[in-house]
């Protein structure tokens, strides 16, 4: 007692100073977990919170001089950069920063007026605390000085990351969403565990055993019989050795498609091009961690993208059976187009395995930087080029090109902005993001209109799709407002996908529900290929139950399909999920959508083995 009494100030400073840290962590961890829209888990978060109040004294306590003080405001400095991260990570990725993706930081620059886009005002909160932390570590650097040695310090920082490590290491399961992990237990832990769990699956890392490769024997036919369904198209074989151009539309929604605003539509080229085309309004997104890089793989590839850095980083050299390696060998010339970097998403290294004989990027010979919007060369500018490409290039060809104007935060120069809009759009998300899709409608216009001039139309497959959301859920609002579009998570990932068949002059609305993993096996289909493909998807001219499941940008294997949508629990455990029936919109019994759930299920993990094992090449050997 007499030892208390005679440091009584020093340790109620102790208390103090590990009292701040910790209640303007957990203020912050609560309300990152109030963003989320989640319940957070109190005792754990403040458990957690206590670990780092601990571990940010126990560095200052550790020794008399002031530059602990320096070294703890700098930790405390980083791990709420960290926090932030992971607040607009989530903002647009719906998941929390992965220690892989600190590979793709050369990215940054590239993207950082769409990171600016994702910060709001509110978002003071996160950093309100800085500024007193800063006075409060400066006070106690001179104060107490004499209760500081080694072995408290010591003894609080192991205390803080015993915490802490119970959090991560304890309640929390593979099974969770990111999102859930927050909510349990923090940032940290999240963090923590998730790391963990990366080191243990590299460590595990292993060839496959002799029952797995039994499974690959089971997984030809598999394939085999997916491919024969393909022949049931009405459309099978009926354009073969046609050019096929395929255009993936940078952050195009499907609501833009057919709307006016003020009688003025916002893609009238689009609008036409639907008038003579397959138009199929029900198509869902399929992006992982790659983002627009994992749309352009589960459409040439249709499986699904599970990779921890996106398939392009972390894959770029695995053998595949993808669209462009088929038509190769049916003959056909492939290239693929995208106007920025050819480091852009690894995409160099990614697309030689992926098939593709030329890359029109930044650095080839035949692509000018003659007009360069945002991100790179403008959509106007490479549609041109690729035309005068299209006039060397050697028939048939496969075209894939990756449209880049179009591209968050949408702030296109007004001297591109042809759109008329009513004053109350001016200097909003909405009204940039309808004059940006409005400027890509009318280069696709100017594409076609190229094509047809130069007699390439008539012998062309031609495709336009969206690669994922334009606006993100915080513009749901303003959407809702200006437009009347009820924009929630299902008109979110809704991308628009128009197929034109050569020669084809009428319109054909297919209300199927699909998604990107649909592409290839539609395309497959129409040029009647008989090569052994794998492949996911299903083509979308054959009657079927619509469906489209999802591994990533939601909770993992939540579906929609014909008949029902499921959206899977944060907990990862089924029957905690809800089934809504579609034709009455309520929510039924989970069985319901036990079948398909089981489905989506053994095709997600089924994706990873292949990728995981770098099997895919050797299916049909």
């Amino acid at each position: 007692m007499k030892l208390i009494k005679k440091h009584y100030p020093a340790l109620l400073s102790l208390a103090l100073l590990t009292g701040f840290f910790s209640l303007c962590w957990a203020f912050k961890t609560f309300y990152f977990i109030y963003e989320l829209e989640l319940n957070p888990h109190k005792k754990l978060i403040l458990l957690s919170s206590c670990g780092l109040g601990f571990a940010v004294s126990g560095l200052i306590y550790f020794s008399r001089k002031r530059v602990q003080a320096v070294l703890a405001f700098i930790v405390y400095l980083l791990l709420s950069f960290l926090l932030y991260a992971d607040v607009l990570y989530e903002r647009y990725y719906d998941a929390i920063l992965h220690i892989q993706l600190l590979q793709q930081a050369n990215q940054l620059g590239d993207v950082k007026d769409s990171i600016a886009s994702l910060v709001y005002v509110s978002d003071i909160w996160y950093w309100i605390d800085i500024p007193s932390a800063l006075l409060v570590l400066y006070v106690f650097s001179r104060k107490e000085r004499n209760l500081r040695n080694p072995f408290i310090g010591s003894a609080m920082f192991a205390a803080g990351a015993a915490f802490i490590l119970f959090a991560a290491l304890y309640p929390l399961k593979d099974t969770f969403s990111d999102q859930y992990k927050v909510s349990l237990t923090g940032i940290l832990p999240a963090h923590i565990y998730d790391l963990s769990r990366t080191y243990h699956n590299h460590a595990a890392a292993k060839e496959i055993t002799a029952e797995e490769k039994t499974e690959l024997e089971i997984l030809k036919d598999y394939f085999k019989g997916k491919q024969e369904l393909l022949k049931s198209s009405p459309y099978y074989g009926k354009f073969k050795g046609k050019n096929i151009i395929v255009v993936q539309a940078e952050s195009l929604n499907d609501f833009p498609i057919g709307l006016k605003v003020n009688d003025a539509e916002i893609t009238p080229h689009l609008n036409e091009l639907i008038s003579t085309s397959h138009y199929y309004p029900n198509i869902y997104l399929q992006i992982g961690r790659g983002n627009t890089s994992d749309a352009e793989f589960a459409a040439n590839n249709s499986l699904y993208p599970i990779a921890d850095m996106g398939v392009y980083k972390t894959y770029p050299k695995n053998n595949f059976l993808s669209l462009p390696q088929v038509l190769k060998k049916e003959g056909y010339t492939t290239s693929a187009a995208h106007g920025n970097s050819p480091e852009f998403w690894n995409r160099r290294l990614a697309y030689p395995n992926q098939g593709f004989d030329n890359f029109y990027s930044t650095e080839h010979l035949k692509i000018k930087e003659d007009e360069v919007i945002g991100m790179g060369v403008s959509d106007r500018s490479m549609f041109k080029q690729m035309i005068d490409i299209y006039k060397e290039e050697e028939k048939p060809f496969y075209s894939f090109i990756v449209s880049l104007t179009n591209h968050r935060p949408f702030d296109l120069p007004g001297k591109y902005q042809s759109l008329d809009l009513p004053a109350e759009f001016s200097d909003t998300l909405t009204g940039n993001y309808l004059q940006a899709t409005h400027y890509f409608d009318q280069s696709i216009g100017y594409f076609i209109e190229e094509l047809k001039e130069e007699q390439i139309w008539d012998d062309t497959i031609f495709v336009v799709y969206g690669d994922h959301y334009g606006p993100i859920p915080k513009d749901k609002d303003e959407i809702d407002q200006l437009l009347g579009v009820n924009f929630n998570q299902k008109e979110q990932f809704n991308v628009p996908m128009i197929i034109h068949h050569p020669g084809q002059t009428t319109a054909v609305k297919n209300e199927v529900i699909g998604s990107q993993l649909d592409i290839f096996p539609t395309l497959a289909s129409l040029i009647g290929t008989e090569q052994p493909i794998a492949h996911l998807g299903a083509s979308l001219d054959i009657k079927k139950e619509g469906f489209a499941g999802f591994a990533y940008e939601t909770t993992p294997y939540s579906y929609y399909s014909g008949p029902y949508d499921y959206a899977a629990s944060h907990n990862g455990v089924f029957q905690d999920g809800i089934c809504t029936d579609n034709k009455t919109g309520e929510k039924v019994s989970v069985n319901a959508c036990k079948k398909t759930y089981d489905q989506l299920v053994k095709d997600v993990q089924l994706s990873e083995f292949l990728l995981k094992n770098n099997l895919i090449g050797e299916l049909f050997q």
